[in-house]
């Protein structure tokens, strides 16, 4: 059931962008300037000790994937779409169902790393920077990754103090962004020919997650990293997972339009669809004995 989470918020979204209230920008903001980095904070100076290899392996993937993407899609909104995966918003509720709070800790991970690389260097392709050093430097996230790094001796105190803090801001990371989605859809008309265009970048998207992934966890082996090894299913069901929906909340806050709202929705159709089948064939396989 948690996997319908995510479209609860999107939905109460699609419900206000049917009101006259614009709550975008605001929310936008809230969420790039206050909940994603609050969050990378927490996990930088608690967990990066667990974390540091599989964010550094998320965060190299993303940078190669952003660099094919940009010999095919001249558009920065399409290389972000096939390059910046839904891991924490979709991603995180449907793993820990699926596979437990071990999976939930190789997906934050996985936030943390496309986070850094989507929100940084995302907000200099939309912003007109062109990868400019300082101006990355600058962003939000790369503050928040200097701050959590900052604060690593003191792990004990934030986990204890600012707990509450992170539940909140993880929270509304999520609602507010498939919200944000869900304004700028309830503005956007969608048709079966849309649903029809985005399957093929979707299925060349996971094809290069795949081979990506098959790399990293032959990598794994051959060190003995047994948190990736002993943990491949989740890192698979990163294939499946749609564009990030906090690519429409970039774009909303550094270009005030929603062109990408009409390529996430239709590519999380196509997610869940994929995912309730990769969710049906793991239970099959637990009921049957088979350990995955």
């Amino acid at each position: 059931m948690t996997i319908f989470v995510p479209l609860i918020y999107l939905f109460a979204g699609w419900l206000v962008g049917k009101t006259a209230w614009d709550l975008k920008a605001a929310a936008s903001w809230v969420l790039t300037r206050v909940a994603i980095p609050v969050v990378i904070i927490f996990n930088i100076s608690t967990r990066f000790g667990s974390m540091s290899t599989i964010i550094i392996a998320t965060a190299i993937s993303m940078l190669i994937m952003l660099m094919a993407s940009r010999y095919f899609f001249r558009d920065p909104i399409k290389s972000l779409c096939f390059s910046y995966l839904n891991i924490g918003w979709l991603g995180l509720p449907v793993a820990t169902a699926l596979f437990g709070d071990q999976a939930a800790t190789i997906v934050i991970a996985a936030y943390v790393g496309s986070s850094i690389v989507g929100n940084s260097v995302g907000a200099g392709m939309l912003s007109g920077h062109h990868f400019r050093l300082l101006k990355l430097v600058q962003t939000p996230p790369v503050l928040a990754l200097i701050v959590g790094a900052a604060l690593i001796p003191f792990s004990q105190q934030i986990t204890l103090w600012f707990n509450d803090l992170y539940e909140v801001a993880k929270f509304l990371m999520s609602f507010l962004g498939m919200a944000v989605l869900g304004v700028w859809l309830s503005k956007t008309e969608l048709t079966l020919k849309d649903l029809r265009h985005e399957v093929r970048p979707y299925l060349i998207k996971s094809a290069a997650m795949l081979m990506m992934i098959s790399l990293m966890i032959g990598l794994a082996r051959i060190v003995d990293f047994r948190l990736i090894t002993e943990n491949t299913p989740t890192l698979y069901l990163f294939c499946l997972l749609p564009p990030a929906a906090n690519i429409i909340v970039l774009e909303t806050h550094y270009l005030g339009t929603g062109r990408s709202a009409r390529i996430i929705t239709c590519g999380t159709c196509i997610s869940i669809l994929a995912m309730s089948l990769f969710a049906a064939a793991i239970t099959i396989g637990k009921t049957m004995g088979i350990v995955f």
